[in-house]
């Protein structure tokens, strides 16, 4: 009879700063020096001496597996039980990208005689947890309900007949925009120069919000005025560094191999924070930035700007297929604002140029409200006039 252990109902919560390394072993094949091997102080240069660029990253990752409960029941055990039960998921997704999300389950969770299989819903939880970490993507197993979507409680679905690396092409789809990517460069570079998040703050309000999934960069939410911004780029720079010098046309399964997204993907997503949000050669975009990452835990990391380390030479001004539908609205945004206010909405259903109605009515508006005046001032000095006709004033 298969045998049960004790299981805790939080077996993530802690991590050790020996577990981030091999994290970072696993997850983008670092290779440590004989130092940090040892457990004595890194002293060359060495994958590690990022590890505290990758502080927020490190953080999100603390978040999700603390919040991993196991979901067993008694006599039963859990899916993951210690951080390195994760990393095997991780390990095993990156080697086989090209096979079914229930095929994967299969060779991941097999029936073993000395422990009970963990229950279908635990296993499926972790591999979600193997996805958040690896891809930095909110994933599940199935369609959400209606609820969680008007929450904003937005996953993924991963389906069970659907590979890992179609599952990637499918969240992230490429699309073409000619203002963005046409041959006049200075209406693309008038187009990303409007969009920059000064301008965006000051001329619409919109808020600036972070993101921890990756697949919501950019997205706007006219109602609320709020634009969501994916900041991890720490996280996007190692993924950047395992695709330098690769081949242009590698396939999604050959990146997810080495441990890396799409590599477009990945410049599309730091330029567009770091070249068109926050160009950090303008001092006021700068200022701003920094004080998101005191105020709003933004990514310290995106105010260091990395170029010979990530970047080919071809690469200096990208296009964006992955983003440039977003860029696009959030400029539409910034030439039609979405009406709020109740004379706004009033002004909306009946003109386009409403801001050219808008500034009619006021001057219309003046010019009544002058009129007025004028006809009142008018009104006064024709009474004064009477006033002195019926009681002139005697003279000394």
């Amino acid at each position: 009879m298969p045998k049960t252990w004790p299981v805790s109902l939080l077996p993530l919560e802690k991590v050790t700063d020996k577990q981030l390394q091999t994290l970072g072993e696993i997850l983008w094949s670092w290779t440590l020096c004989e130092e940090c091997k040892s457990g004595r102080s890194c002293t060359e240069a060495c994958p590690s001496q990022r590890l505290k660029r990758l502080g927020r990253f490190f953080e999100r990752y603390k978040d999700l597996t603390a919040s991993y409960e196991a979901d067993a029941a008694p006599g039963e055990c859990a899916a993951l039980s210690t951080h390195e039960d994760l990393f095997a998921i991780i390990k095993r997704l990156k080697l086989e990208p090209d096979i079914t999300r229930a095929d994967f389950a299969a060779k991941v969770f097999k029936p073993d005689t000395r422990r009970r299989l963990p229950s279908s819903a635990d296993r499926e939880r972790a591999i979600n947890l193997a996805v958040k970490v690896m891809a930095m993507v909110n994933c599940s197993a199935q369609r959400q309900s209606s609820g969680l979507l008007e929450h904003g409680l937005s996953h993924a679905p991963w389906r069970s007949d659907l590979t890992f690396s179609q599952f990637i092409v499918d969240i992230f789809p490429m699309t073409d925009h000619p203002s963005l990517n046409d041959d006049d460069l200075k209406g693309s570079m008038d187009l990303k120069a409007a969009l920059m998040a000064k301008k965006l703050k000051k001329r619409i309000g919109l808020k600036l919000q972070p993101t921890d999934d990756l697949r919501r960069h950019l997205k706007l939410d006219r109602k609320t005025k709020v634009v969501e911004i994916y900041h991890h780029t720490a996280f996007l720079k190692e993924h950047l560094r395992l695709t330098k010098d690769r081949a242009p046309n590698m396939s999604v399964s050959e990146s997810i191999r080495l441990g890396a997204l799409p590599r477009q993907l990945a410049l599309e997503c730091l330029d567009s924070v770091q070249k068109i949000l926050f160009p950090l050669t303008d001092r006021k975009s700068k200022s701003l930035l920094l004080s998101l990452t005191s105020t709003s835990s933004f990514d310290p990391d995106c105010l260091r700007f990395d170029s010979a380390s990530i970047r080919n030479n071809d690469e200096k001004d990208i296009a964006y297929h992955y983003f440039g539908e977003r860029l696009a609205e959030l400029y539409d945004e910034l030439e039609n604002p979405t009406p709020h206010g109740s004379l706004e909405k009033w002004l909306e259903r009946r003109s386009g140029a409403r801001y050219i109605m808008l500034a009619t009515l006021i001057g219309v508006i003046f010019a009544v409200i002058l009129g007025m005046a004028g006809l009142a001032v008018g009104g006064y000095q024709a009474w004064v006039g009477y006033q002195q006709w019926q009681h002139p004033v005697s003279g000394m």
